[in-house]
């Protein structure tokens, strides 16, 4: 059942992406902030039977992630995505997975598994395929963004595990990262809130967005309380993959073949999956 919910995770993971990509037009702080709309309500929720370790030295310390680093890297990726396509910028984000490996590594005692080398091989050989004659994409800030959220990020998803390990209450520590979010960027957004025009398709489009993420972290919660962690974030890696298609059938990003964009996206999905499941 853990491939199923990991699969239906990559596919709304892969949603937000698409749906990111659509919301050009609409500001970035109006974008990122409206997806974490749900943040609140989980928080409310969550808050009623969890008790937070507010006075822990480390879990003081974890905060400055989901308050002051993870809502502007988030605000960070929409712009990326508002002005560079999703099928070049997407890929990169895969990167995260061996950047939490390394963290893991160094700070807190984890072992480099030896595949590592033929996943950072498989994965770096999917990006020449994909970047291959589109090196100008580089000259524009969306891929060094996403580049530097994946590392951000992956980064944090090394803190949040060792986290969890302190306090196993996943959906508390969803809950309080999304209305952090939330909080955060409607805040510093406050200014462009106004010259939004709230028509049927901004609703749709940022109501879509609050959905698929709730959707995704349930699925992913499911999907790591019922199978080995290593092969649920592999399998949900395949998002990338998934982007790749929709990006090219939907959103018409079309500027390679549809075989080169599988196969470059393949690549990195499957150099991601060997560095996580080897032994």
């Amino acid at each position: 059942m853990w491939f199923l919910y990991a699969f239906l995770a990559a596919v709304f993971y892969a949603l937000l992406w698409i749906f990111g990509r659509a919301s050009r037009g609409i500001p970035n702080g109006v974008v990122t902030s409206m997806q974490f709309i749900a943040g609140p309500f989980l928080l409310l929720f969550i808050s009623a039977t969890v008790d937070y370790p507010w006075d822990a030295w480390w879990w003081r310390a974890y905060l400055i992630f989901p308050f002051l680093i993870n809502p502007f890297v988030s605000r960070m990726l929409t712009a990326a995505v508002h002005g560079t396509e999703v099928t070049l910028v997407k890929p990169l984000f895969g990167l995260s997975s061996f950047v939490t490996l390394l963290v893991a590594a160094l700070f807190f005692g984890e072992e480099f598994s030896s595949g590592g080398i033929l996943g950072v091989i498989l994965t770096t050989i999917g990006l020449f395929v994909l970047y291959h004659e589109r090196w100008n994409a580089w000259r524009e800030r969306g891929p060094w963004m996403v580049l530097a959220g994946a590392i951000i990020f992956g980064a944090n998803a090394a803190i949040v595990a060792a986290v969890l390990h302190l306090f196993p209450e996943p959906w508390a520590l969803i809950g309080l990262s999304m209305t952090a979010s939330l909080i955060v960027n409607a805040v510093v957004s406050l200014r462009t809130w106004k010259n939004v025009e709230w028509s049927s398709r901004t609703l749709f489009i940022v109501l879509s967005m609050a959905t698929v993420l709730l959707v995704q972290e349930y699925f992913t919660a499911a999907a790591l309380l019922a199978g080995p962690s290593a092969y649920v974030v592999s399998v949900k890696r395949t998002s990338v993959l998934i982007t790749a298609i929709l990006g090219y059938l939907f959103l018409r990003e079309r500027d390679q073949s549809l075989p080169r964009l599988l196969l470059a996206s393949g690549l990195v999905v499957a150099g991601i999956a060997t560095l996580l499941v080897s032994p």
